[in-house]
């Protein structure tokens, strides 16, 4: 086809942290050069601020005030979560150059990071998709068979899957949940140095579309089937999701029901959709959760949202939903996670009670919580000092509780004692 003539790949290696870059495209003629355009390589010692959202096309209306966004703020990447440009092989290719064009001052200055949906799958758009994308650690153009990838920013481990495997690209199904599992054992191997594990998918494993025919909605969903029990087992923190053109944040949950109702320490995945930038193609409504599970619901013809993501720190971590033409405020969340690692496995979690010591013995927590609550995870090495000072502690009550008894066998002794001495006398 005619747009994917003139597309090229260029590989930079050797990239310094926290260092800017600039560069331009040239032609084989000197004459034909672009704009200078620069990037700065993500710094692993600050906090992590990406911006994420599914399913924005070339109708979007708030696809300008989103690269506009991207200008005043400081963002290490960008995720668009599926359905890119709505569709990319439209009209031989024009709608996907028409929107590549738009992002343009975005994606040439903050890393552009995908993952396929349902319509960038479709026959038209197949090839544009494994043409004009590149992802980490893949050939290019991309193969069928390696749509996923995973990438570490600062604190957090980024995992990229593929949820058409389930619908239109079957064969792949082995392929990738065999590549998951390996790279979420990695990932928990690692979890020390990078505790955050956010995945991205295009469709969601829950959601309270008022559509029954869509596969989240059902109580077989082949999603959830294929990534549940794996995400609860290896602790993956929040799930990230496009596809239904609605804002849904739900608690931590399993099995659809919700463990807590609040995000501290969450004893499970937290999932959120952000496809509403597709709300002039479809729009779907979601007035009424189809579960305790569900926090909040949020669709309305012609709002465009995008998400904001922070990770402040190994233990603090902020989710904004902003209004796409307004930037106002429309949704938000903390969470605070002091122990990350597998769902399954039973932690305790209890006062520090020797102060700055037990703090040095912590020397994997990061210290500056943006939210100051002093307590910490209960390691093997720490439950043995802790077991010292619990013995130590009953052995000081036992002495208050039976001091006058302990004082007079004491007395008796000494009295013995000198009786002895002058009976030798």
């Amino acid at each position: 086809e005619k747009g994917l003539q003139y597309l090229h790949r260029a590989v930079l290696k050797d990239l310094h942290p926290g260092q800017k870059y600039f560069y331009a495209v040239r032609g084989k003629d000197d004459r034909s050069v672009s704009e200078q355009f620069s990037f700065t390589v993500p710094n692993p010692a600050k906090p992590v601020s990406v911006m994420v959202y599914g399913d924005m096309g070339t109708k979007s209306t708030g696809l300008p005030y989103i690269v506009y966004e991207s200008k005043q703020k400081h963002y290490d990447a960008v995720f668009h979560v599926g359905d890119v440009a709505y569709d990319l092989g439209t009209n031989g290719g024009k709608i996907g150059d028409k929107f590549l064009d738009r992002i343009q001052m975005l994606s040439a200055h903050v890393p552009y990071m995908t993952i396929p949906g349902d319509h960038d799958l479709f026959p038209n758009s197949k090839t544009h998709y494994l043409h004009r994308f590149s992802h980490p650690s893949s050939p290019w153009p991309m193969s069928s068979d390696k749509l996923w990838y995973s990438l570490d920013i600062g604190k957090a481990h980024f995992v990229c899957l593929s949820t058409e495997v389930f619908f239109s690209d079957t064969k792949n199904i082995y392929t990738e949940m065999d590549w998951l599992v390996k790279d979420l054992e990695n990932a928990n191997a690692n979890r020390k140095k990078i505790p955050w594990i956010i995945v991205m998918t295009h469709r969601p494993l829950y959601c309270s579309a008022e559509d029954k025919n869509e596969d989240c909605t059902s109580a077989n969903s082949i999603v959830r089937k294929h990534f549940e029990d794996m995400f609860y087992f290896y602790g993956v923190d929040l799930v990230i999701s496009g596809h239904q053109h609605l804002y849904e944040r739900t608690y931590p949950l399993y099995k659809s029901h919700a463990l807590a109702y609040n995000y501290l320490d969450p004893k499970g995945p937290v999932h959120l959709i952000i496809g509403t930038m597709g709300n002039p193609y479809i729009t779907e409504y979601g007035s009424k959760s189809r579960g305790a599970w569900s926090s909040v619901v949020l669709s309305e013809k012609e709002r465009e949202m995008y998400g904001h993501l922070i990770i402040h720190n190994s233990t603090h971590l902020n989710w904004e939903v902003r209004s796409a033409h307004d930037n106002d405020v429309n949704d938000g969340m903390w969470m605070i996670q002091r122990m990350h690692g597998p769902f399954n496995k039973s932690s305790i979690f209890i006062p520090d009670p020797l102060g700055q010591l037990g703090e040095a013995w912590q020397e994997e927590q990061q210290s500056g919580d943006i939210i100051n609550l002093k307590f910490f995870y209960m390691t093997d090495d720490y439950a043995n000092r802790l077991t010292v000072l619990g013995f130590t502690m009953v052995i000081l009550l036992i002495g208050i509780c039976f001091k006058k008894k302990i004082m007079n066998s004491v007395r008796i002794c000494c009295v013995k004692q000198e009786k002895t001495q002058n009976l030798h006398v």
